[in-house]
């Protein structure tokens, strides 16, 4: 899956002259959390999010910039003085921002939200602004997916050889020990297993076929070291 396919496709900007009060107006009425800043030729130019406003004199949250610090670093501190004063958007926002073009892999997109922990990312073909892929999009494409019913009856052999081959495809299971039965959708695990963690994954394994409409949990645990049984769960 890519950006391209849930992406939202021409989101509301502001250009760097846009007011911060009217950038935060926007942000209320629309509920977001982020405006890209572009130029009128649609260039992303930064980001101004609602992290960018919390730190004002207004709210009595601005830092103070001591002489000491203003003395021995003076470029780092009227910085800090501009972004957490400024009135325009050029002011304060963050700039250069992270981006991603409209094929770029989701997964690839996620790893870059989560390496530098931020909840959304412009969207661009070259320098152009075509969109934004947040958090939101991606919860809703999830949704999606996770309320797919499939239609097609199948019996409970297929639904057997399906958790079979998902567990075949695990470096995790306890493949020698674990037997699956399946009886009108619903898929019996039984046998032993040496962690709650894999007894828990096994269970979303079988949840995850299409045709299981329920999990029965029979499975007993060994204790790796001692290798005692200690019963179902």
């Amino acid at each position: 899956m890519n950006v391209r396919e849930i992406m939202t496709v021409g989101p509301l900007t502001v250009e760097p002259e846009t007011t911060v009060a009217d950038a935060g107006r926007i942000m209320l009425d629309q509920n977001l959390s982020a405006l890209p800043v572009i130029d009128r030729g649609g260039r992303l130019l930064g980001i101004i999010t609602d992290g960018d406003m919390l730190r004002r004199p207004e709210l009595e949250t601005a830092p103070d910039i001591g002489w000491w610090r203003g003395f021995l670093a003076p470029e780092t501190s009227a910085r800090q003085f501009a972004r957490t004063r400024g009135r325009h958007v050029g002011e304060i926002m963050t700039t250069p921002v992270r981006s991603v073009g409209p094929d770029t892999p989701l997964c690839d997109a996620i790893d870059i939200m989560e390496t530098y922990r931020v909840k959304q990312l412009p969207v661009v073909q070259g320098e152009i602004l075509l969109g934004m892929l947040n958090r939101r999009n991606i919860l809703a494409r999830l949704i999606t997916a996770l309320l797919v019913v499939e239609d097609t009856p199948v019996s409970d052999d297929v639904v057997a050889s399906r958790i079979w081959a998902a567990i075949e495809k695990t470096n995790w299971a306890p493949k020698a020990t674990i037997e699956v039965k399946v009886d009108h959708g619903v898929a019996t695990l039984s046998g032993p297993v040496f962690s709650d963690a894999e007894r828990m994954a096994l269970i979303v394994l079988a949840e995850g076929i299409g045709g299981v409409r329920r999990v029965a949990d029979e499975m007993v645990y060994v204790d790796p070291t001692s290798g005692v049984a200690f019963g179902s769960y």
